[in-house]
């Protein structure tokens, strides 16, 4: 009987051992997996966060358009203004905001306008996903706002009051 026992014992613990072990190599596999998640993920940030040479160049015409628009209208109200009509001027600041667009523009074409971009897309999406309360919901809503923010700004006046008068009697 004893060696029965000691039989079932040796197969119980051959069969534990057999379970770590398995237990053992499939957490390898899922640290290996993570792993190379991981090395996915940075090398994806690595990508997005290095700037091209193009982007540079994007950022610099960028900033060209703007500095074009500031400095030119600038230059043109100081030194060039002889008698401008209401249309020129409306023209002048029509032309420095399309050049500000344009120089914003120019940006979105970069990897972090890019970004910017796929930013707005997704947060649109979120946007519609969201419950808008109803026009009865949004009044009942403001009602209880405004009645709230009207009962603490009365209580911070008496509270304004109460303290004026506690320091002019101190002061007295």
């Amino acid at each position: 009987m004893s060696e029965s026992k000691n039989s079932k014992q040796t197969a119980d613990a051959s069969k534990k051992a057999n379970a770590a072990v398995k237990n053992k190599k499939s957490d390898l596999k899922t640290a290996d997996t993570k792993k190379a998640e991981v090395k996915k993920v940075d090398a994806k940030k690595a990508k997005q966060g290095a700037s091209n040479p193009l982007d540079y160049v994007l950022w610099t015409v960028s900033l060209a358009l703007l500095v074009l628009a500031i400095g030119g209208n600038y230059y043109y109200t100081r030194f060039m203004m002889i008698d401008e009509t209401s249309l020129v001027r409306l023209g002048r600041v029509a032309l420095v905001i399309a050049i500000i667009v344009a120089g914003l523009a120019v940006t979105l074409f970069t990897s972090k306008g890019k970004r910017l971009l796929a930013f707005t897309r997704d947060s649109y999406t979120e946007l519609r996903k969201v419950v808008w309360p109803t026009r009865n919901e949004g009044l009942q809503t403001t009602f209880i706002v405004f009645i709230a923010v009207s009962l603490v700004s009365l209580f911070l006046y008496l509270c304004d009051l109460i303290f004026l008068q506690i320091v002019r009697i101190i002061t007295l």
